[in-house]
């Protein structure tokens, strides 16, 4: 009995102390041929990108090769590329310079308008309206404009010495009109433009920029089938066109 009990005990110590082999150390299965020749079905390879998570954020934003080393773009400045701003304040005009419009008008105007056109016509025809009805506005369109005579004239204030010409241009046509004690029946005829137009080149009469001048036109009309006239003391050109400076004489002011 106390054999039996003794190799019992001895069995048991024998099989603790033998080793357990490990899961890992059996080949797997779909390691082994299946057929002499057959090529080995090896398991696939466990990657981040493979398998979603942390790693693939990772690998996501990492920077491409190519992108090493790259230029960063050019700063910009309050929304603008400061070589573009740098380039248009260069290009601006600097204090006391000559004002744009000024600068094309002193090249274009040398143009010398006809003596003769529909249009020459039309602002005459204007002129002749406001004196028959004593009417000073009708005679705008024959008038030189405020917007270029700034430019042109060389004076401390030219829109007020502007004011002052056209005051004197109304003023003008009210005194034609009291020429007769009626104006009935009076019909217009046309225009003639006075002595030959002259170039006045700039710096000459206080003027930035040269244009022709022509005095003494006449203003032609019939009034009870006799033809009469009224004289327009000053035109001068601009930009291809006639306008009055001067309806009256403007020494005896």
């Amino acid at each position: 009995m106390i054999k039996q009990v003794v190799a019992a005990a001895l069995a048991v110590v024998a099989g603790c102390a033998a080793p357990t082999p490990a899961p890992d150390a059996r080949p797997a299965e779909s390691a082994r041929p299946s057929s002499v020749g057959a090529a080995p079905t090896a398991a696939a390879p466990t990657t981040a990108a493979a398998t979603p998570g942390a790693g693939a954020a990772e690998v996501a934003s990492a920077p491409h090769p190519e992108d090493a080393g790259a230029p960063e773009p050019p700063l910009q400045d309050g929304g603008g590329d400061v070589a573009a701003e740098k380039a248009k304040a260069d290009a601006s005009p600097g204090p006391g310079a000559e004002p744009s419009g000024a600068a094309s008008a002193r090249a274009d105007n040398k143009i010398l308008p006809a003596l003769e056109s529909k249009e020459l016509t039309a602002q005459a025809r204007a002129l002749f309206d406001a004196v028959v009805k004593n009417e000073p506005a009708l005679a705008e369109p024959f008038w030189f404009p405020k917007e270029p005579f700034i430019p042109l004239k060389d004076v401390k204030d030219p829109g007020k010495y502007w004011n002052n010409l056209h005051a004197a241009y109304v003023n003008d046509v009210k005194s034609m009109h009291r020429k007769r004690k009626s104006w009935e029946g009076a019909q217009f005829v046309g225009f003639v433009v006075g002595s030959r137009p002259k170039w006045v080149p700039p710096g000459d009469e206080v003027n930035k920029i040269g244009y022709y001048r022509s005095f003494h036109g006449k203003l032609k009309y019939e009034i009870d089938g006799k033809p009469a006239s009224l004289d327009v003391h000053t035109i001068i050109s601009w930009q291809g066109r006639w306008y009055i400076t001067h309806l009256g004489d403007f020494k005896k002011r």
